[in-house]
């Protein structure tokens, strides 16, 4: 089978590249240079992408081989409920360089006019500050370094003029991931005693973008490859499966120049607005409030994956008023965007093409439960004097997964720091088989700091989270259970 190339393009143009990437893993060649793709097709724009791997390693081959052409499947459920798989070729990667095997090639890149912005997904621990680094590494270690570098070449090819300064938007998943990375070159140019009038051009002529990233990305369809080659009709290495969902969100504070790239003027997935802050309140709440909501009461079921969960009455019920009823009222982007966003995720959920196991999702989960659903549980609370009926009923499930209260515990042990597992097991040694125990156990969980960071202990949380945890374990939970306890809620 013919390796994949620019031929498969058919004539396609090949922009000019403009956009220098920091990283080449799925995620961003499945997502930000798939839009980036698909706006040079809707806008006749000329927007390529010279990819960097940051880090040595990794894969054997390079996209380089393939002449930077790879597929990029978008597979998923639509919104008439159809299975979707759509294979697209993404024609704007142009070239890849590994920075520590050419370090030079990199740097001389800071002296083309063409490139004006900067992409980068590091993974979670790429925007870091790592104090051995130094100006004269060849390369510096860590990618604030690399770029700080890079700034400075730039700096110094084009004679500190303004209009050198490069656009940096961020995509590794951290808070503030712009405003980290900016704060990071700054110290590495501070403490390398650079310039002042190049600490100047840093902070004046370069912007760094805070970003929400959405899109989920298994990669490689590694158990589907044979077949998927005999269709397509090429062999690609570097094919990369994602669901159909994408969202991208760009903060662009006030004072901040227009993004360069007009990605959000022709992709309906992406937004530039001031604060980022209401659509990572969104996706927690929402998406990853979901998962978490579900998560424990699914593994006490039996219900081994996502899909399973939502292909069946009780669960898909289960999330639907639970985001309605007890996420969507407290949080403040509008209730219509609210709603369109949850029903996107049920349809995410039941993606046919990603197989998501709960017991993978329920790694840390009392922490998840802490960042992801409690404060609409305590908002709840306060604004209706009474414990919100489904969150609870998941707060529950989770001290009864960590105690393993359930039939399979013993294949599902807790996924969770030692230090969680001790207190858990120290809360459940009040637990002497009495009424009296029962409400000791479930006091001590709720006044637990080291799971919630404070007490959220009250009378009425307590004593529904005593009739949840008796409910859930007093006779084998099944989502034949949570449908007649979602009638009665």
């Amino acid at each position: 089978m013919t390796r994949l190339n620019e031929s498969f393009l058919k004539g396609r143009a090949r922009p000019t590249p403009r956009i220098l990437q920091w990283g080449e893993g799925n995620f961003l060649r499945s997502f930000v240079d798939w839009k980036v793709d698909r706006l040079n097709e809707k806008a006749g724009s000329d927007w390529g992408v010279i990819v960097l791997r940051p880090i040595a390693g990794g894969l054997p081959f390079t996209l380089n081989e393939q002449d930077g052409v790879y597929t990029v499947l978008s597979r998923g459920m639509n919104e008439a409920g159809e299975k979707v798989s759509e294979p697209r070729l993404i024609a704007c990667v142009r070239q890849e360089i590994s920075s520590h095997e050419d370090w030079q090639g990199v740097l001389a890149l800071a002296h083309n006019p063409d490139i004006t912005v900067v992409v980068s997904n590091t993974t979670d621990a790429g925007i870091a500050y790592v104090p051995t680094v130094k100006f004269e590494d060849a390369p510096p270690v860590s990618y604030p370094g690399k770029l700080t570098r890079f700034l400075y070449e730039r700096w110094k090819a084009f004679g500190g003029k303004a209009e050198a300064g490069l656009q940096m938007v961020a995509c590794e998943l951290i808070d503030h991931n712009g405003d980290e990375l900016r704060r990071i070159v700054l110290q590495h140019a501070n403490e390398w005693t650079l310039e002042p009038t190049f600490i100047a051009w840093l902070e004046t002529a370069n912007a760094f973008y805070n970003t929400l990233v959405d899109r989920i990305v298994p990669g490689f369809p590694r158990a589907e490859a044979d077949t998927l080659t005999e269709e397509l009709g090429y062999e690609d290495k570097f094919m990369s499966a994602a669901e159909l969902f994408h969202f991208f969100v760009i903060e662009r504070k006030p004072g901040m120049p227009e993004l360069r790239i007009p990605l959000a003027d022709h992709d309906e997935g992406t937004v530039v607005v001031e604060d980022v802050t209401p659509y990572k309140a969104r996706k927690v709440a929402i998406l990853n409030g979901a998962h978490t909501g579900l998560c424990a009461l699914s593994l006490l079921a039996g219900v081994e994956s996502v899909g399973e969960a939502v292909s069946q009455p009780a669960g898909a019920r289960f999330l639907d008023r639970l985001l309605n009823e007890e996420v969507i009222p407290f949080l403040t982007l509008p209730k219509g965007e609210l709603q369109e966003f949850a029903a996107a995720v049920l349809r995410r959920f039941q993606n046919p093409y990603i197989r998501h196991l709960w017991y993978d999702i329920s790694l840390n989960g009392i922490v998840k439960y802490q960042t992801r659903n409690l404060d609409r549980l305590l908002a709840y609370d306060e604004k209706f004097g009474k414990p919100a009926p489904l969150m609870t009923l998941s707060l529950a499930s989770w001290l009864a997964f960590y105690l393993g209260r359930f039939e399979g515990a013993k294949a599902l042990p807790p996924r969770d720091s030692a230090d969680i597992i001790e207190r858990v097991a120290s809360i459940a040694a009040a637990d002497d088989g009495t009424d009296k125990g029962l409400e000791s156990m479930i006091a001590a969980y709720l006044q637990e700091t080291a799971f919630w960071g404070r007490s959220i202990d009250t009378p009425n949380l307590r004593a529904k989270v005593i009739e949840d945890f008796r409910y859930l374990t007093e006779e084998p939970f099944s989502f034949t259970r949570l449908d007649a306890f979602l009638d009665k809620a």
